[in-house]
């Protein structure tokens, strides 16, 4: 299916609500809830900036606790260089 396809052949479950606003030039706009957008938003965001970290984005450590220390580093790190900046 092509992904620019109209918005009549979408189909979309009822059961899911939207999270990501449509697009402003879509015909039909879809309704989404803003507070949970801006939350979904944040967490990306973040774990955009933990991702820089290399140990992080290849997740060289193959146990769990392991990865969750160098998040812990990682997030710790982020938290320093925004309060630093301030």
């Amino acid at each position: 299916m092509n992904s620019r396809a109209p918005d009549s052949r979408i189909r979309v479950p009822t059961q899911i609500k939207a999270v990501i606003p449509g697009r402003s030039n879509r015909r039909l706009q879809i309704q989404y809830d803003r507070a949970l957008y801006k939350q979904r938003n944040r967490i990306e965001r973040m774990f955009g900036h933990l991702k820089i970290n290399r140990a992080i984005a290849t997740r060289y450590d193959q146990l769990a606790n392991s990865f969750l220390g160098m998040v812990h580093l990682a997030t710790a790190r982020y938290w320093l260089k925004f309060v630093h900046a301030v």
